[in-house]
């Protein structure tokens, strides 16, 4: 503590990135706490009808929110999906396949009347 602060190297390295993890772990606690009074208030306010992890910027919102919003897009780089009996994933829109940036199948859909990943899976063998 006695060196100047130059050759203490006290402090962070990247600022931007420490943000982004802090407000990544804001997101976080909204997804894991959603009865939390902050996630009930978020939801009321910004993501009524949907998730907070597919909630999208849009016209009037807060400054915090919009920060938060970020932190949620960083949380979904490394938010990988366990998908149990597939009920409730959408085959064609949800990001549930591991292997390319976008992790939706590069078939396109054409005429495909399967919907939903449980349609995928063998009931017996499961």
């Amino acid at each position: 503590m006695m060196l100047p602060k130059k050759e203490r190297l006290l402090g962070f390295r990247d600022i931007h990135a420490f943000n982004l993890a802090m407000l990544a772990k804001q997101g976080w606690h909204i997804v894991q706490n959603p009865d939390s009074l902050c996630a009930r208030v978020l939801k009321a306010k910004y993501f009524p009808n949907s998730s907070c992890l597919v909630a999208r910027p849009r016209e009037g919102i807060s400054y915090t929110w919009r920060s938060i919003l970020k932190g949620i897009d960083t949380l979904k780089e490394g938010l990988i999906w366990q998908i149990g009996d597939g009920d409730g994933i959408d085959i064609w829109k949800d990001p549930w396949l591991p292997k390319d940036q976008t992790h939706r199948p590069i078939t396109p859909k054409g005429s495909n009347i399967l919907r939903q990943v449980s349609e995928l899976i063998d009931p017996i063998n499961y």
